[in-house]
């Protein structure tokens, strides 16, 4: 999955009003209207790589009517992460930063509520992307219990160890089956697949959001 959120620590300072040159606050409605969608981070990041950009050259990057797009532009504008260039109907947009800057007060539990919203954006679009993928391992019906997680090592070791015990079985129930007398033991009966691995950076392309935590 693609880089969400690097969270840093620094030492509490004085607030200022959030502008474009300081970091403005996820607290900000115009800033939190701009990130809390991942289409709209999507855009962004087409924006940000291959701008500057027109509606029409977005509506065909995104396979979307470009009337469904003018409102994802909109709420990126009032945030300040992307400006318009051009006049006369060839508008064109450009990002304003390479990286979405904000500072977080984990402390303040409507912005601690809205970084977990933005994860969780991220995770079911990046599931969702991964279990619709024709040329991934298995198919969308078997991977509907997949999880992303942000797993420590021993719980990986942990989930590899019972992994390995799971193919312990799955051996001896081959062998049995390939011994078998009867045609109905041949058959195989049971869909059984594990695997774990981690997260693709490049899952699906987003700016990274940089939050700077304050307290």
């Amino acid at each position: 999955m693609s880089s969400i959120a690097n969270i840093s620590s620094r030492a509490k300072k004085k607030r200022t009003a959030p502008s474009r040159t300081s970091a403005p606050s996820l607290a900000d409605r115009a800033i939190w209207n701009g990130v809390r969608s991942v289409r709209r981070m999507e855009i962004l990041e087409s924006i940000r790589a291959n701008g500057p950009l027109t509606v029409p050259d977005l509506s065909e990057l995104f396979k979307q009517e470009s009337t469904g797009l003018y409102y994802h532009i909109r709420l990126l504008q009032v945030a300040g992460l992307i400006q318009t260039i051009g006049k006369d109907g060839r508008e064109s947009f450009v990002a304003t930063q390479p990286t979405v800057r904000l500072k977080l007060n984990l402390k303040n539990p409507k912005e601690s509520k809205r970084l977990r919203k933005i994860v969780d954006g991220f995770v079911a679009t990046s599931q969702e992307t991964f279990a619709a993928d024709s040329s991934a391992s298995g198919s969308g019906q078997l991977l509907r219990a997949l999880r992303w997680e942000n797993l420590e090592a021993s719980e990986v070791t942990k989930i590899k160890a019972l992994q390995q015990q799971i193919m312990n079985i799955l051996d001896v129930a081959k062998t049995r089956r390939q011994s078998a007398k009867k045609a109905s033991q041949t058959k195989a009966n049971w869909h059984v697949g594990s695997f774990i691995q981690p997260a693709c950076l490049g899952q699906f392309p987003v700016t990274s959001i940089d939050c700077v935590t304050m307290g």
